[in-house]
């Protein structure tokens, strides 16, 4: 079953709801242009709020503020924002998406609840796209919260229940796109329409993407958020155009089952906040598909040059798809965390060497790492140190 992907932006801290009221200053030059501001209930003095920028596909700090003793907090940094996708993040959980820029005055007012992870009735004021993109989430999240939760319960099923449970989440990603696409449709040319795109499956809604795209062609196409679904758009294009080959002859190796030459396997498992990623959404970019664990001496050693390997590349086009053989999630995050593994695309299962995709590749001991090209074909296994850098330094010259 296809399961519709989770944005990148709104859960890449925890899934988040948010009913939004809409409001506007009235002005298209508030006179404190360039500053996020509002007033957090129920949190502790002090409480970090980190904005964060998307760019060259990943979000990265640009600026944090604190809350004061009533809540209040102030946010302007130091380089003026540019027009595109932003998110602050609340005390290290809670997340709120912002389409905006340093023109704008965006002023969030929320009460932070002590039993989730997600905002309920929250106000933006000061940025009307950032106001029409919370209508959105507040839409589709709630029924991409229950998909998730269906799809966490369906190994605690019989397989009677399990046939029910798959009819109601077809149901439910039905209702996805449909929400989906009813925005698009209602909302043409507004940036906030490319959130809608994340939970699409571009091969079924190609018209979707080209629609949205061809819409703020001229309007938001110096964004990294536009950017990076006009790759993905043009990857599939050529992806349409190629025919279908038969699939990649297995071969007996002491340690992974795939070489330079096959496709590689997609692989559709949940990151550590229970959010689906898939490792064909990355198609378009040279990814490094890295099978380790927290527990792994050999592969916390080689963390180090996996990250400096990220930071010289990602920008050029370079990610990152980590699969842990975890199967305690504590320890799992804590070396992500610890290690500084600072890309959005960790998966696991949590089921140890039994790990579904570390089978299905035939990883038999880790570190295990394959380098997969735009097209999604692998072009090197075994890569450690020294032979990852010459490997990239090769593709990105």
């Amino acid at each position: 079953m296809k399961f519709t992907p989770l944005s990148i932006l709104f859960i890449t801290i925890a899934t988040g709801i948010l009913n939004i009221g809409c409001a506007d200053f009235g002005n298209n030059s508030p006179e404190n242009a360039g500053t996020i501001s509002g007033n957090l209930t129920g949190l502790d003095v002090g409480a970090s709020v980190i904005l964060r920028s998307f760019k060259n596909g990943s979000l990265v700090k640009v600026a944090e503020g604190k809350t004061t003793e009533n809540g209040d907090f102030s946010i302007t940094p130091e380089v003026p924002l540019e027009r595109g996708f932003h998110q602050l993040i609340i005390n290290k959980g809670w997340p709120v998406v912002l389409i905006t820029d340093s023109t704008e005055a965006p002023n969030i007012q929320a009460t932070i609840p002590l039993d989730n992870k997600y905002l309920t009735e929250a106000l933006i004021e000061g940025s009307k796209e950032s106001s029409l993109l919370a209508k959105y989430y507040a839409s589709v999240m709630p029924l991409q919260d229950s998909l998730l939760k269906s799809q966490a319960a369906l190994r605690t099923l019989s397989n009677e229940q399990k046939t029910e449970a798959n009819k109601a989440m077809k149901m439910l990603i039905a209702e996805i796109d449909k929400t989906s696409l009813s925005f698009i449709k209602q909302n043409e040319g507004h940036p906030a329409t490319l959130a809608a795109l994340e939970q699409l499956n571009i091969e079924t809604h190609a018209t979707a993407f080209k629609s949205v795209l061809k819409s703020l062609s001229t309007s938001f196409s110096d964004s990294d958020y536009y950017t990076m679904f006009k790759k993905k758009y043009d990857a599939s294009t050529t992806a349409r155009t190629i025919p279908n080959q038969p699939p990649p002859k297995k071969t007996n190796r002491k340690n992974g089952q795939y070489a330079a030459g096959d496709e590689a396997l997609d692989i559709v498992m949940a990151d550590p906040d229970g959010n689906v990623r898939k490792l064909s959404d990355l198609r378009g970019k040279v990814v490094l598909l890295d099978f380790w664990a927290s527990w792994c001496g050999p592969c916390r050693r080689e963390n180090p040059a996996v990250v400096k390997a990220y930071e010289k590349y990602n920008s050029q086009g370079f990610e990152v798809f980590s699969v842990s053989l975890d199967s305690n999630a504590d320890k799992w995050k804590n070396a992500i965390e610890k290690d500084g593994l600072v890309w959005p695309y960790h998966v696991c299962d949590l089921k140890g060497w039994g790990n579904a995709a570390s089978r299905a590749y035939g990883i038999s001991s880790i570190p295990h790492a394959l380098l997969v090209g735009r097209d999604g074909v692998i072009i090197e296994t075994h890569l450690r140190g020294r032979a990852l850098e010459t490997e990239l330094e090769k593709l990105f010259k």
